[in-house]
């Protein structure tokens, strides 16, 4: 199953995207096959039917064991345009079959239209357990990481405690959205120093809020000392996204306003520069 691996993907600057995949481990179908043909039978469906959903999220099953293909797709919450993100599901699913090739599974973060429409995550498999939210919840599961390679102005201790508040804020206000499981939300600026943050949480609209909760916490627990003072990151696995930064990365308006802790006070200017790693991404 793809869920059992576990990446850690970091990757280079990119000028455009930050779409990647994992090929999954469970073997390979053959030309012509019924388990092909049953993928390709979800590959025509299931971007409608996320699409058209109200959470923008749809799972799906084709065909009987052992040629039977399971599948989701999520589109980011902030989505306005439905055919965007029909397009989206429709580009991860041939992103999956051009970088593994009859690969039974993949998992797919892709970033449709970086400069225009948000991205959308895919996974399919031969095993029925990449339907189950257990993964995300254990940790057992697919795990991406992109992090900008510059620091946030301001005192690292204070920008990590406001990152902290802000991602912490934001998980309670996704997990108690009842639709989508999602929200975009916004820290003012600290001082002189340190910008306006922005974030987003999100989670596949099938977990409780209890299971949402717990998926996006154990995320933002991988945000460290180093990577909290970044000016940009994001964490995804297949049920639960986050992600912030120092400038507005998502559709409209912010769902959410956080307050910044009461512990925080401004501090005098230093920046923290680049960051010792060098695998990094440069986020528009």
């Amino acid at each position: 199953m793809v869920g059992v691996l576990l990446l850690l993907l970091l990757l280079m600057p990119l000028s455009a995207s930050a779409t990647a995949q994992l090929c999954g481990a469970d073997g390979n179908y053959t030309v012509n096959s019924t388990y092909q043909s049953n993928l390709a039978v979800l590959a025509a469906t299931l971007p409608n039917n996320t699409s058209s959903s109200p959470q923008l999220f749809a799972t799906a099953t084709a065909g009987q064991a052992p040629d039977a293909v399971y599948a989701l797709a999520l589109c980011r919450g902030d989505f306005s345009n439905t055919t965007a993100c029909r397009d989206c599901v429709v580009a991860s699913f041939q992103h999956a079959q051009q970088s593994c090739p009859k690969h039974k599974g993949a998992i797919v973060y892709y970033d449709y239209d970086p400069t225009q429409q948000p991205g959308c995550l895919l996974g399919f498999s031969s095993d029925d357990g990449i339907l189950s939210s257990a993964s995300s919840l254990t940790g057992n599961d697919t795990l991406f990481q992109y992090w900008n390679q510059d620091g946030i102005p301001g005192d690292p201790g204070v920008v990590a405690a406001a990152v902290q508040g802000l991602l912490n804020g934001t998980v309670q206000y996704a997990a108690a959205a009842t639709e989508r499981r999602f929200t975009t939300a916004f820290m003012d600026s600290i001082g002189s120093t340190i910008p306006t943050l922005y974030s987003l949480a999100q989670c596949t609209p099938d977990l409780s809020a209890g299971d949402c909760t717990a998926c996006l916490r154990r995320i933002v627990g991988m945000v460290n000392a180093t990577t909290s003072v970044r000016v940009g990151g994001r964490i995804f696995v297949l049920r639960c996204n986050i992600r912030f930064e120092a400038n507005l990365f998502y559709d409209g308006k912010s769902m959410q306003r956080i307050l910044s802790p009461s512990s925080i006070a401004p501090a005098p200017a230093q920046m923290t520069g680049k960051s010792m790693y060098v695998c990094d991404e440069q986020f528009i």
